[in-house]
């Protein structure tokens, strides 16, 4: 059967192999790309059976699936969700096969007509591609098992330096060295933040990190950014401006602390004459917040790329400093608090960043009223209580030890989960709270600990639990009776507070 004139040209010159094949599965018709791809001359198909087409080890499954098309003959792709289908050349060797099967009738005989399509190039991109993803997601595993470790050890350094910062500053008295000490305290503050962003960035990307929302009282940002940067512009001779403003937002403290950080870092770094200012503008029930400067600009061929990982501004003045992810950790946090952040600059006249706040976050400063600080000593007339402290980090339990003593907790300390059981077999009648990292080495940790304590004790003893990890896992501790949770590194007057607010509920 086949056909002349014009048809038979089309079908003969059609890039997909064509093969007619009657109901006792013989070829009767091949065209030029059929030929070629089976590597038989057309002559030698005709009259053969087409399972000369196919692997040996296919054939018996081949002649099923050929029975089941007779028994119900449609339109449709042979057998891709059984098996993989393969062709078989004249030399034996096979190539992976897509086949699409429609039936014809002619002159009172069924055919089925096989369109044949060699997809080995698409399997071998499908497979680099599967390769490649493969690759990737054990990069990003691998990566986040990193910063979950290394995470624990680069807090520690940092949880000493701000607590040491906290008990210089009680034993000092001298007004210009108190100064330096809270502006240290407000670089370490900073330090700390950064690190808590960056050691984020993957569960950012990942969709991992829920905001932790709550009121946010405007002012009280800006003025402690203020005082973070306020030294920097005077030692370049350039002048921040903050605005005093009554905004409260519902958001999260320390993403958006780190957006605008990120943001005057940025300008105080291009800008070389003149300064920064800070503006807020509120309207249609939104806010705007800008960081205007007056130094480099941007080229406007340059703007889109701005929020680029690693991509650092290269003009006339500028201070080529820092790895070029300032502004792409903006972006990422201002997508995660439902905000956006756009720019217009003018090269050489200066650049404005402005966060754009939706109506959804904004709260009415008649709607709420802040809550008062828990300021250390504000109970003199109830007794310290007794606190045990667990951390197997020799700089950090010192510190810790000194901070709370200089507020005059009586103390015990210990280094391990089993010296701390044992010195709460001696003492435990003296110790009425448990501060405890969470990683105490040897698979222990600081919540099993206490467990074993409260069950020595038979009492719910509160405790502060601290820890470096940036596991999600860690947000369970939230949901045990009287433990709380704080991340290093810790500010020595929360932890005060919140040792305070703790004993208060146990009374």
């Amino acid at each position: 059967m086949a056909g002349g004139g014009i048809t038979n040209q089309i079908v003969q010159q059609a890039p997909d192999a064509l093969l007619l094949v009657d109901d006792r599965g013989h070829v009767v018709y091949v065209n030029v790309a059929a030929a070629v791809l089976f590597d038989y001359p057309a002559a030698q198909l005709l009259g053969q059976s087409i399972e000369q087409l196919v692997p040996t080890r296919s054939r018996h499954l081949h002649e099923r699936l050929r029975d089941g098309f007779t028994v119900k003959p449609t339109t449709r792709e042979m057998g891709a969700r059984l098996v993989t289908l393969s062709g078989c050349r004249r030399d034996g060797t096979e190539f992976p096969a897509e086949i699409r099967l429609a039936p014809v009738h002619s002159d009172g005989v069924d055919y089925v007509l096989a369109a044949v399509r060699d997809v080995t190039d698409r399997r071998r991109m499908t497979d680099e591609l599967r390769a490649a993803r493969a690759e990737a997601d054990s990069a990003n595993k691998a990566k986040s098992r990193f910063l979950a470790t290394a995470s624990h050890d680069l807090r520690q350094p940092l949880q000493t330096l701000q607590l040491l910062n906290a008990a210089l500053g009680r034993r000092v008295s001298d007004a210009a060295a108190l100064d330096l000490i809270q502006r240290q305290q407000a670089a370490l503050d900073g330090m700390g933040e950064l690190l808590n962003a960056l050691l984020d960035i993957t569960r950012l990307e990942s969709g991992a990190l829920t905001p932790n929302l709550e009121v946010v009282a405007l002012a009280d940002l800006l003025a402690d950014l203020q005082g973070q940067f306020e030294a920097v512009a005077t030692s370049r001779n350039l002048t921040l401006e903050v605005p005093s403003t009554v905004e409260c937002l519902l958001t999260d403290r320390v993403l958006i602390r780190q957006v605008l950080q990120n943001l005057l870092n940025n300008a105080l770094k291009y800008t070389r004459q003149g300064g920064v200012t800070v503006s807020v503008h509120r309207g249609d029930g939104a806010l705007r917040i800008d960081v205007t400067d007056t130094g480099v600009g941007i080229p406007a061929a340059e703007i889109d790329r701005v929020f680029d990982e690693y991509y650092r501004i290269d003009t006339p003045g500028a201070r080529p400093r820092g790895f070029g992810l300032g502004l792409t950790i903006v972006r990422q946090i201002a997508r995660l608090l439902g905000y956006t952040v756009t720019v217009i600059s003018e090269l050489g006249r200066g650049t404005t960043f402005a966060v754009h706040v939706p109506a959804d976050s904004l709260v009415e400063p008649a709607d709420w009223s802040e809550v008062p600080d828990a300021r250390p000593g504000s109970r003199p007339d109830i007794p310290k209580p007794g606190i045990l402290i667990v951390e197997d980090d020799a700089p950090v339990r010192d510190a810790l030890q000194l901070v709370l003593g200089l507020e005059g907790y009586p103390l015990h300390a210990a280094e391990s989960a089993a010296a701390a059981e044992e010195l709460f077999a001696r003492h435990g009648a003296d110790i009425d709270l448990v501060v405890s990292d969470y990683q105490l080495g040897g698979g222990r940790n600081g919540l099993e600990l206490l467990e074993k304590l409260r069950g020595q004790a038979g009492r719910d003893l509160p405790a502060v639990i601290l820890s470096g990890d940036t596991s999600p896992a860690l947000a369970a501790i939230g949901t045990v009776a009287r433990v709380a949770l704080l991340r290093k590194p810790v500010d020595a007057p929360r932890l005060v507070a919140l040792l305070e607010e703790l004993f208060g509920a146990a009374d």
